[in-house]
């Protein structure tokens, strides 16, 4: 009983501790602008769905440091227009293909990894000379594009509201609600230790 206790707490420790050390790996919140994480997506494109969808479950995690701001642009022909000046910049293909994700002037794919794009978003935050070429573009352009936020895309592919994963004011965050869950097991794992000791002496 008392391995059985202690592996199912050294299991717990593995999976909970990482979450602690990639809270602590993030970047010192500063006054540096967010930076703006641009998705062209298409409306049914799938891999586009699935990016929403995963970042639907971090999204909050990264909120004091980059916003994703989504064009469709299968549908939308301004849309389509900047996102293929976008290409262009990038040398990519001028085609409708999507997802293209744009960061700064210096990152873009077609299609996406979570965790680079992830990267690329921090590693932009904590550059002194982070440019936002789509901005830029829109501005010197003219291009009368429309932008949805985070939510307004996942709604718009049936990615239900609740899903996002939002903070509520007052509310507890994901690193207290480890932290608690940790102290419970601890706690737990003590009382059954003593629990069993005083079993034994009896």
């Amino acid at each position: 009983m008392k391995k059985l206790l202690i592996s199912l707490f050294v299991v717990v420790c593995l999976v909970l501790i990482p979450n602690v050390k990639a809270a602590d790996d993030l970047p010192e919140v500063t006054d540096h602008e967010k930076v703006t994480v641009y998705l062209f997506r298409g409306n049914g494109c799938h891999v586009c769905q699935s990016f929403l969808t995963e970042f639907s479950t971090m999204y909050q995690d990264y909120a004091d440091y980059f916003e994703i701001v989504a064009y469709e642009s299968w549908n939308n022909s301004e849309n389509q227009e900047l996102m293929l000046n976008a290409k262009e910049y990038f040398g990519e293909d001028a085609d409708s293909s999507v997802p293209f994700i744009v960061i700064g002037d210096s990152y873009h794919s077609l299609g996406y990894n979570a965790n680079t794009v992830i990267e690329e978003a921090l590693k932009a935050y904590q550059n002194e000379s982070y440019t936002d070429l789509i901005a830029q573009m829109i501005e010197e352009e003219g291009y009368n594009a429309e932008a949805e936020t985070f939510e307004e895309a996942c709604a718009d592919e049936g990615i239900m509201a609740s899903d996002v994963n939002t903070v509520q004011s007052g509310g507890i965050s994901d690193g207290a609600i480890v932290a608690i869950i940790f102290v419970v097991i601890i706690v737990g794992f003590g009382s059954l230790v003593l629990f069993s000791r005083q079993q034994k002496n009896n």
